[in-house]
This record gives structure tokens, sequence and C-alpha cells, in this order.
């Protein structure tokens, strides 16, 4: 397929389209979001976006949906998100005021040579600076270099002890809310226990860290994640299913509140918002008692991250071969491997 015009597909094929665009444009620039908004209606991190080109015809957008009705979910007053009714995977974001198409990155057939890293934007609200940390670039407190209204740069915090220490000073620290944008799916997280070994050896107990105080947590580009998230990597928190309950303390269940359940493969599933459209989890029937939690989800006091919390995987980005923005996320996994050996220096 030649460069002038861009498939895009979710996870399931259920919704298809075009983007136009021209070779004296590349590469586009994209950004990442990492506003709270942003954060709860996809369950990541940040949100990867590409600006629709629009037709030097009549100055319209060149998105085209081949196959579909994707449902439209407004999760403000200045955007309606767009996300595939049956998979969950995001498809593009639509600007009423200025007619602008956010095409969610994920979800485009080709990257390499096409699509370039911007900016980070809307920093402010991740108080730890998100998934910025780890990707050197532009960054803004709101919004960014070209866009609407250009806001300060954005400085990265020092990190406190209190924040990566998982230290719990009182019993709200015991529990983590999680929540997509529109609440339809809400519950929370208690802190590792006697149950979350699942009754395995210490050694074999990969989803805990900190000797057994937190969870891991990690990014994957999986070609399953893409397709499914809509976006070039998805935030995964590995919790036990023991430690995950219902807002009125019962046991959690896939069907709880507004989820929807998504059949990727045999014995694989994920389950996302059927209102606003976030990933929430992901699981499979080979470790049934381990849940893949959007991180994006979780609503902890000391930012983005996390960290009270979880301890994120700083080795690799995880199936960084797999990745179809190569460029991208072969840098995003460089800097959280720096970041990584920065912090247990």
């Amino acid at each position: 397929m030649s460069p002038s015009t861009l498939n895009l597909s979710c996870a399931c094929g259920r919704i298809t389209g075009t983007l136009d665009i021209s070779h004296s444009s590349l590469p586009l620039g994209f950004e990442l979001c990492h506003c709270s908004n942003c954060r709860h209606v996809s369950g990541q991190l940040c949100i990867s976006v590409l600006t629709a080109p629009r037709a030097p015809s009549d100055g319209a957008s060149t998105l085209r949906m081949t196959k579909g009705e994707p449902i439209g979910y407004q999760s403000s007053e200045e955007l309606i998100r767009h996300f595939c009714g049956h998979c969950g995977a995001s498809i593009y974001l639509h600007i009423p005021e200025t007619g602008d198409d956010e095409i969610a990155t994920g979800v485009l057939d080709q990257a390499e040579g096409i699509l370039q890293f911007k900016q980070h934007i809307f920093l402010a609200s991740t108080k730890d600076g998100g998934l910025s940390s780890w990707l050197d670039g532009p960054a803004w407190t709101g919004w960014g270099e070209g866009s609407m209204e250009q806001s300060e740069e954005y400085s990265q915090p020092t990190p406190t002890s209190q924040t990566r220490s998982g230290k719990k000073d009182n019993e709200s620290d015991e529990r983590l809310k999680c929540h997509c944008h529109c609440r339809g799916v809400e519950f929370y997280i208690t802190r590792p226990n006697e149950a979350s070994s699942n009754n395995q050896p210490r050694d074999a107990t990969w989803w805990l860290r900190a000797n057994g105080s937190k969870y891991m947590a990690g990014i994957c580009a999986c070609n399953s994640c893409r397709l499914a998230a809509g976006y070039d990597t998805q935030a995964w928190a590995f919790i036990p299913k023991s430690n995950i309950r219902q807002v009125d303390g019962k046991e959690m269940e896939y069907s709880m509140g507004t989820l929807k359940r998504y059949v990727h493969s045999e014995g694989h599933y994920r389950e996302f918002c059927s209102r606003c459209g976030a990933t929430v989890f992901w699981h499979d029937e080979e470790r049934p008692k381990v849940v893949d939690v959007s991180a994006g989800l979780l609503d902890a006091e000391e930012g983005a991250r996390a960290e009270g919390w979880v301890e994120w995987r700083t080795e690799r980005v995880g199936f960084e071969e797999c990745a179809q923005n190569k460029s991208f996320v072969s840098k995003l996994s460089e800097g959280l491997r720096k970041w990584g050996e920065a912090r247990s220096e």
C-alpha cells in the first residue's frame, strides 16, 4: 500500500477506514496526551494521537470509515471519542469546534517513516510525569507548541521517598481506587497479602516486587495489545485476582458494571467499558489468578505511575520486537531502562 493512503483497523476488524496523506508532509507528528480524562477513558498512561490531514480541495478531514460504525462517547464538551463496540479499540477523537479528527496511532497499518513523536501534552495532572519520564521530547503542562493555547514547559518532578516506598500511612492507603472515565467500571486494589502469592514460592511470584510490598507493572508493545487498545503501547499492572475488589467489597467479577468481554483468541480475554471504551482487564486460562489491569485506571494520590503501589519493569518494553512503530518503542524502551538504572543507583 502506497503511503499516500493508510489503512486503519481495530483488533476484531469490524471497524476499518482509510487516511489520505501527502508524501511532502512526512513524517507526520503525533502527540502523547497525558491528561486525566485520556488516561481514564483509555486505560493507558497516555494516548498517542495523530491529527488527520485536511484535503486540499475542501479542507475536510481525510479520515474515511470504510466498514462499521464506531461508538461515540462524549468525554468532555470539547471531545467525542470513538471506539469499536465489539473489541473496545480506540479509533479516533473528534473535536466538533475545529472539525479535527485525532487518529489513535495504534490502529494504523503503517508507522515507520510515516509517524514521528512530536511532544508530550497535558502533563500537569500526572503529578509524577507519567510515561514522559521515559521518553525525551518537548513536554508541556497543558497544550503543546502549535496547539490552540500553548502552555508552560513541564519540568520533571524529583521523586520522593514517599512516592517510591509504598509506605502505608493511614487506612485509606490500604485501597487503591480504580475507574474508567464514565465510572461504569469501578473497583479497588488492596495491598499485597498472604493470598497474593497464590500459594507459589517466592521465586515464582513474578508479579510481586519490592519484597512482596508492591505489584509489578510494565509496558507492552505486542500487536494484540496495540490493536485492541488502539495505541502503540499498553501499560499493565499485574494484580492477583484476590486483591481486586468491587466497590462494595465483594470479589471482582468480569461482568461487573459496564464491562464487556472480547475474546481475541482461545483462552485469552479482554474486558473494556462498553460505555466509554476504556481498556480494563486482560487475563487468560493459563494464569487465571493474576489479572492484567490497565494502569491508566489507577487513581493513586502520588501520581499516574502509582509508584506507591507498583514497581515498573524497566529492563525493556515487553514484546518490543513486535512493535509496529519500532523507532518510537525503541526510544521508549531505552528511556525506561535508563530511568530504572538511575533509580537503582
